[in-house]
């Protein structure tokens, strides 16, 4: 294992995770720590020099947040397709009834909804299976971050990963990591203190409170790896040919950072503007060897002092023009195109044109199609993911829970639309299709029923047309 960390070819993608980690947190002071440095940015000023308030809008949490909420706004449907045919095998639905159960009780879903925002601003996530039977009945997904892994590709399938974490900062150059190497069929834990950039020397496990009782070696009894890989959406731009996924806010990070500059420039112009009064030197009052003016005194006394005019006895009340009209058109302007290089429709985050309503699910996804095209590329790599991990899941239920699965049964995983249409508005453009004679039996009980196995959607057509009687019995055929 190289004994610099992370190894030196993950230098510039770990660089690159730093950055949108700041992003992604709405955190200040993250941002500052990592701009330090920089020259250009927004964000590499000074805070305590450059006397100014600085203001972070979080832009970066808000496009993650938005695309797991247009992936997985409802539970997507994880079924074993032979479990749902006519005469099912016992297998297939004692297989889904207990992944079922499964999904139920570890709360999986919130589990995917983690990751669906993981990915989306880091460009992807990692997904393991954890198991303790003396601590829960289930074995149960877990997310692990992108800036916490060093993964190993071939082909574009994951074929090992090691996953570390910092148990603890003994100080500011050294540190104490737990290192958890996956490869297919084993597990391995070790223990390592070294500084930032250096592995260091290794340790026994139980040299850890974090690490102690934690085997060195562990069989996993499955000949797969017991964690995947799900990329945000490919191919990567910045990282052209690599199997990591491309973030959302790759490319986006200057217009972020031009956001918050304009948006604290326009709170520093509001410091500025704010009415001042000016007023007649003997308003004021010595008091702890400062003028100060007292506003509910109601009667002074004139002295001799300065300059008698008239207008050096006057209040003169100043403030200055607000620009937030110019403000607020420049940094909408800033955000919508932000929003669209990250691949979304800036309604998808309430920035519509005065007046504007959308009124029908069609007119939603019009005025959104952007971000759908988005989420329809997302989609495919979600659902595969989500399959894959799932019957990876079951077979260690069956081998370390000794449940009655039957891993040869794959799970399918169909992500839900966010935007539900209105039944009221399917069935009539059904009617009018119908009146048209421009649609089948077949089709109107595929498109209400998208859900269906093959075989409900057959017994339904053939239940309509016998109601209907439309339905023709096969002649006898005679010697």
């Amino acid at each position: 294992m190289s004994r610099d960390w992370p190894p030196e070819e993950w230098r510039e993608p770990y660089e690159k995770y730093y950055e949108w980690a700041a992003w992604y947190s709405g955190d200040p002071e993250q941002l500052l720590a990592f701009y330090s440095s920089k020259v250009e940015p927004f964000w590499s000023k000074d805070l305590e020099e450059d006397r100014r308030t600085m203001v972070h809008i979080p832009v970066a949490g808000d496009i993650a947040g938005v695309s797991a909420d247009l992936l997985l706004s409802e539970p997507p449907e994880i079924k074993i397709p032979e479990a749902h045919e006519e005469k099912a095998p016992s297998g297939a639905t004692d297989t889904q009834d207990r992944l079922d159960k499964i999904i139920e009780e570890t709360d999986a879903y919130s589990r995917m909804l983690e990751a669906a925002e993981t990915a989306a601003a880091f460009g992807g996530v990692f997904v393991k299976i954890n198991w303790d039977t003396a601590f829960r009945e289930y074995p149960v997904l877990s997310i692990a971050q992108p800036d916490n892994a060093i993964p190993e590709f071939r082909w574009g399938f994951l074929r090992s990963v090691t996953f570390h974490r910092v148990v603890e900062h003994i100080d500011t150059n050294n540190v104490i990591r737990h290192i958890e190497i996956h490869e297919p069929g084993k597990v391995y834990n070790q223990l390592y203190k070294g500084g930032r950039f250096r592995l260091g020397t290794r340790l026994n496990l139980e040299q850890h409170e974090a690490t102690a009782g934690m085997e060195p070696e562990i069989n996993t009894g499955i000949k797969t790896l017991t964690c995947r890989y799900i990329p945000n959406k490919l191919p990567n731009r910045l990282w052209r040919g690599a199997s990591l996924g491309q973030s959302d806010l790759s490319g986006i990070e200057g217009l972020m950072d031009s956001i918050d500059e304009a948006y604290s420039d326009w709170v520093r112009e509001l410091g500025l503007a704010r009415a001042r009064l000016i007023i007649p030197e003997s308003w004021l009052e010595l008091e702890d060897g400062k003028f100060k003016f007292n506003l509910d005194k109601e009667v002074y006394v004139a002295t001799a002092q300065g300059p008698a005019s008239a207008e050096n006895q006057q209040v003169h009340a100043v403030q200055f023009e607000i620009r937030a009209d110019q403000y607020h058109q420049t940094i909408t302007e800033l955000m919508k195109q932000a929003y669209a290089m990250a691949g979304y429709s800036p309604s998808s985050f309430g920035m519509r044109e005065p007046g504007e309503q959308a009124v029908t699910a069609a007119e939603v996804k019009s005025r959104e199609g952007k971000s759908f095209k988005t989420r329809n590329k997302k989609a495919r790599y979600l659902q595969g993911g989500i399959a894959d991990i799932l019957h990876v899941l079951l077979q260690i239920d069956k081998v370390h829970f000794n449940s009655k699965v039957n891993p040869e049964y794959r799970p399918q995983a169909i992500l839900q639309d966010s935007i539900q249409t209105d039944p009221m508005e399917k069935a009539d453009s059904l009617a009018k299709l119908e009146q048209a004679q421009a649609i089948s039996i077949d089709t109107k009980v595929r498109i209400l029923h998208p859900e269906w196995s093959q075989e409900q959607i057959e017994a339904e057509v053939e239940r309509i047309m016998q109601e209907k009687g439309m339905a023709v019995e096969t002649p006898e055929m005679r010697v």
